[in-house]
């Protein structure tokens, strides 16, 4: 999923704070541009990836803590709520890469 969000920034063509577009592709920072002269700073799709792949891979490693703590917190939780989330995971991660690699 895109997301646009529009604020005021300096740009250093213009010399002054003038509307910029941000974009970003899933959660991470895709591209800025300067809405009066159209200047754009844009991150390479395969940095984008790179910084995806290292989250995700975190993400995988610290599961295991996780889960021990949210067990440790509350279990029954833990219990009723697992069947569905090892079912729509795997779908959530597609929808997730999908969204961040898209654009």
């Amino acid at each position: 999923m895109s997301n646009k969000i529009e604020t005021e920034l300096f740009c250093l063509h213009c010399d002054k704070e003038t509307l910029h577009t941000i974009t970003y592709s899933g959660k991470y920072l895709h591209r800025i541009k300067c809405e009066k002269c159209g200047t754009e700073i844009a991150l390479d799709r395969r940095r984008i990836l790179e910084t995806y792949t290292a989250d995700t891979l975190d993400r995988i490693l610290t599961k295991p803590h996780r889960l021990t703590e949210e067990m440790r917190k509350d279990l029954t939780s833990l219990i009723t709520s697992l069947p569905l989330r090892i079912i729509t995971k795997p779908i959530r991660l597609a929808k997730e890469f999908i969204d961040t690699v898209k654009e």
